[in-house]
C-alpha cells in the first residue's frame, strides 16, 4: 500500500508546487510562493514513504531468512541456529512470527512494516499468513536438505 501512497503524496506535491508558480505568475502576487513550502514538505514526506516501503522487507535464501522493518537495522537468523518457528501471540498484530532460537532467545519477525495506529493493527485484522508460511516451507525444506 505505501508504494502507492508515496508516489501518491509526492505527486500532491508536485501539484502544489505547479500552482504556487503559476499563481505567482498570473497573478502577479509572490505571496503564493509560500506554498512551495507544503510542496517541498509533500515531496519529502512521500519519497519517506516510498523509501520505508522499499526497505520493509522479508528476504529468505538458503542460509536463512533477514527482515528489515520501515525503521530501524536489519535483522537475520541463519537455519542453524533456528530451533523452530513460532506464531505471535494473538495481541502481536506486528510480529509475522516469533523465531525460537537454540541458545533460547525468541526473536520477534517483524517484516511487514504496519503502524500501530492503523485500522488493521488497531482491529486485530492483520493478516501475516503469506510471510509465516513462506518461513515455515523454507525452514522445512533447509531440514529435508540437512536429513
Amino acid at each position: 500500500m505505501n508504494h502507492v501512497i508515496g508516489p501518491m503524496v509526492m505527486l500532491i506535491g508536485v501539484g502544489a508546487a505547479i500552482t504556487a508558480v503559476v499563481l505567482a505568475i498570473a497573478l502577479e502576487a509572490p505571496a503564493f510562493l509560500a506554498l512551495l513550502v507544503p510542496a517541498v514538505l509533500a515531496l519529502g514526506g512521500g519519497a519517506f514513504i516510498l523509501w520505508g516501503a522499499h526497505r520493509s522487507r522479508l528476504r529468505i535464501d538458503g542460509r536463512g531468512f533477514s527482515w528489515c522493518g520501515f525503521v530501524g537495522r536489519e535483522q537475520s537468523v541463519r537455519w542453524e541456529q533456528l530451533h523452530q518457528l513460532l506464531p505471535p501471540p494473538p495481541d502481536a498484530t506486528r510480529t509475522a512470527a516469533i523465531a525460537q532460537l537454540r541458545d533460547g532467545d525468541r526473536v520477534e519477525v517483524r517484516a511487514l512494516w504496519e503502524s500501530a495506529t492503523s485500522p488493521a493493527s488497531l482491529l486485530g485484522g492483520s493478516d501475516h499468513s503469506e510471510a509465516q508460511n513462506a518461513l515455515l516451507a523454507a525452514h522445512r525444506a533447509w531440514l529435508a536438505e540437512r536429513r
